[in-house]
């Protein structure tokens, strides 16, 4: 499963991410110490809470490493006259969440 339409800096992302020997424990729920570190732990409760997928925020399920990589390789953050926002891409399309 390759990915398209990246920029440089999301292959270099990616790659930096994908390197051979990289331990990660991927989960789609969110890691409270990673999103602590990022700043994104408040951004990210008020959109699960505004989508009612709060209770999200509290499970440690295994899930897709393609996929976290693939998000994290892709996410930015941004703000236009709407608000916080931010992009990523999961399975090559591109997404964006008002924050």
């Amino acid at each position: 499963m390759g990915l398209q339409n990246l920029t440089n800096d999301q292959k270099m992302n990616w790659e930096r991410l994908t390197k051979p020997g990289r331990a990660i424990q991927e989960t789609k729920f969110a890691d409270p110490i990673a999103l602590r570190e990022l700043g994104l732990r408040a951004p990210v409760q008020r959109l699960m809470g505004k989508v009612g997928l709060q209770g999200f925020l509290n499970y440690e399920v295994r899930t897709y490493e393609h996929y976290t990589l693939e998000f994290l390789s892709t996410l930015t953050k941004g703000r236009d006259e709407e608000g916080p926002f931010i992009t990523f891409h999961l399975n090559d399309e591109g997404l964006e969440n008002v924050l």
